[in-house]
């Protein structure tokens, strides 16, 4: 798949809005064949494969999520800053100008942290759906793990750590 470009509106509403038709254009066809697939096999009685696929949809939602987690970060941060967001269906990148070092590492680390706190928000459906549930833990833990490990967000950190906007700095998802 071409990745797909989108500039980011003002505002929150209008940002998440945005994005979330962005998302939905670039991952909600996967996403729902995911799904599909994990009912028709639960129906048929294949419980492990419809778990297994609804875990593949589980991951490729969180990459949404994450990404969602940095553009809401960035518009509170400020609601009117330059932003683009790039999809190509199995990856997503908040391109942004750069912020004070404070706000930026609030939005670098907003990402990672977003998968943790919507698999916290849906822990009562352990009780129903306990692989799924345990498996939404651990990968928002991996998405949370990512500030520590070599990765995007990890070098959009360092970057906002070593070098302040002030002075030039710049980090990978940074425009400019």
């Amino acid at each position: 798949m071409r990745a797909v470009q989108l500039d980011l509106p003002p505002g929150l509403g209008p940002g998440l809005r945005c994005a979330l038709a962005l998302f939905a254009r670039t991952h909600g066809l996967v996403i729902g064949a995911l799904l599909l697939l994990t009912g028709v096999a639960a129906l048929l009685g294949f419980v492990v494969a419809a778990h297994g696929v609804a875990l593949l949809a589980l991951g490729l939602f969180a990459t949404v999520v994450h990404e969602l987690g940095h553009i809401t970060a960035y518009r509170l941060a400020t609601s009117s800053g330059e932003a683009i967001v790039e999809c190509d269906g199995l990856r997503a990148a908040l391109h942004r100008m750069p912020l004070t070092r404070r706000a930026d590492r609030a939005v670098t680390a907003a990402g990672p942290l977003a998968p943790l706190l919507l698999a916290a928000a849906f822990a009562p459906l352990a009780a129903v759906l306990p692989a799924e549930a345990v498996a939404a833990v651990l990968v928002a833990i991996a998405h949370a793990a990512s500030l520590g490990l070599p990765s995007a967000d990890r070098r959009a950190w360092r970057q906002a750590v070593q070098f302040p906007v002030a002075s030039g700095g710049n980090s990978p998802t940074l425009l400019g």
